[in-house]
């Protein structure tokens, strides 16, 4: 098959200072000052035309300055980067400028990629209607949410029918209508036979949409091959970083790097960072506490909830807290058994109502999306809740049916699991909706 992407021997350095000083002496005298850091070290991959290549890795890793070098916007420090056909990459405000209008930035990208002022006054409609930011178009691009300069950015990229599309977390941000819309555009690409590069954490995104992965890790390939094969792979190393304390971390980090520097110095290298290596084996009695960020509802009212995890004396029949949803803010591990500090309120000392062991609680990760503003339809399903994924005690409104049609305007992002949720208001009424409740 064709390459579109041949990237041989990548390798991209900057230079760490202390302060500006040190920046300032490194230029003009011959000592040398500053560390070097190493954004990406040795990488080697092919991409095929029509495929869809996603990048993943822990924050960190080196996916953003591989997407900005394939995209010629970073030079690269040694190795090389081969691609066919012209290059367009999408990311939250890449390529804007702060100071000029929605409508400028399209005119002056345009320019830079050759288009002549008739095929600019053609194109322009079309990027405008794609953007939905009607008389925003003509105000300053600086104040714009982060939202709305994805959308300008998107919209710019795919009307200008790239060859090759990089789509580095564009569709992290903004409304979620808009980020199926531009997914539905992506698709069209892919079956026009574009190659595509996607980088975003949205694992149920890369298995949808992408046909390869390529796993990075402190600027280093870790695995690269199918969906398939590498996705389980990296949700199983998910699962084992997110329990590691940051002194296993710290050590995991600095074992990679020297491997690292092995590459850099030319070295003949095989061996990759295994995190089973790093991850200390507890005692029967040792404790280890964390902060956690879930949500959680009591399966069983023959449960109890705990004063302290450490005291299982002093409890309370588990009764009259069922059927709410409660925030999960710690962890505690006692002898091979974890518990829960419940509260009613996502943050702050007040609203804890106690412990519980996990295992009368069904659990689902919580992640803040954004703040972003944004307005949607009701479809007139489901029931609004004081927390997301809410529980009986928590239903604000039971029935939609009456407001289908109407907007509700949201104010904030939130991942339960896999599902998304919005808080809004509706009529002076605050609550949470579940997204497929909204168009």
């Amino acid at each position: 098959m064709d390459k579109a992407i041949v990237v041989s021997n990548l390798t991209k350095k900057y230079k760490l200072y202390k302060n500006s000083t040190e920046r300032l002496l490194d230029l003009l005298t011959p000592m040398k000052f500053g560390e070097d850091f190493y954004a990406l070290a040795n990488v080697n991959f092919e991409a095929n035309v029509g495929e869809v290549i996603g990048f993943i890795g822990i924050n960190g890793s080196g996916k953003s300055t591989l997407s900005n070098i394939i995209a010629g916007i970073v030079p690269e420090t040694s190795g090389t980067v081969t691609t066919s056909g012209q290059v367009a990459l999408i990311a939250v405000a890449a390529g804007l400028n702060n100071e000029l209008t929605g409508r400028d930035n399209i005119e002056l990208k345009l320019l830079m990629l050759g288009f002549s002022k008739e095929e600019i006054k053609e194109l322009e409609p079309e990027i405008i209607e794609f953007s939905e930011l009607d008389q925003f178009i003509d105000q300053p691009v600086k104040s714009y949410s982060s939202g709305m300069k994805s959308r300008l950015g998107f919209s710019i990229s795919v009307n200008v029918n790239p060859d090759i599309l990089i789509i580095d977390e564009a569709l992290s941000v903004g409304d979620r209508a808009f980020a199926e819309k531009s997914l539905k555009k992506m698709k069209e690409f892919k079956e026009q036979g574009k190659t595509m590069i996607f980088v975003s954490h949205s694992l149920s995104q890369m298995r949808e949409f992408c046909d390869k992965l390529l796993w990075l890790e402190f600027g280093m390939v870790k695995d690269y091959g199918s969906v398939e094969d590498i996705l389980p792979k990296y949700i199983s190393f998910l699962d084992k970083w997110k329990l590691m304390s940051k002194k296993e971390r710290l050590k995991y980090r600095e074992h990679a790097f020297k491997i690292q520097q092995k590459m850099v110095d030319g070295e003949t290298v095989v061996e990759k960072p295994n995190i089973d290596d790093f991850i200390e084996i507890k005692t029967q009695n040792e404790i280890t506490e964390k902060p956690v960020s879930l949500l959680g509802h009591i399966r069983s009212g023959d449960s109890f909830i705990y004063n302290s995890p450490y005291d299982l004396n002093r409890k309370i029949p588990s009764n009259k807290y069922k059927n709410k949803v409660y925030y999960i803010k710690k962890q505690v591990v006692i002898e091979g058994k974890k518990y829960y500090l419940l509260s009613t309120k996502p943050s702050g000392i007040k609203g804890t109502i106690g412990w519980m062991d996990s295992a009368n609680l069904s659990v689902h990760r919580h992640v803040h999306v954004d703040l972003d503003p944004k307005e949607m339809t009701f479809k007139g399903t489901g029931i609004g809740y004081n927390h997301p994924w809410g529980g009986k005690k928590d239903i604000v409104i039971s029935n939609f049916k009456p407001l289908r049609g109407e907007k509700f305007s949201i104010s904030r992002t939130d991942l339960v699991g896999n599902n998304v949720w919005y808080k809004g208001t509706f009529d002076g009424k605050e609550f949470w909706l579940h997204e497929k409740h909204l168009e």
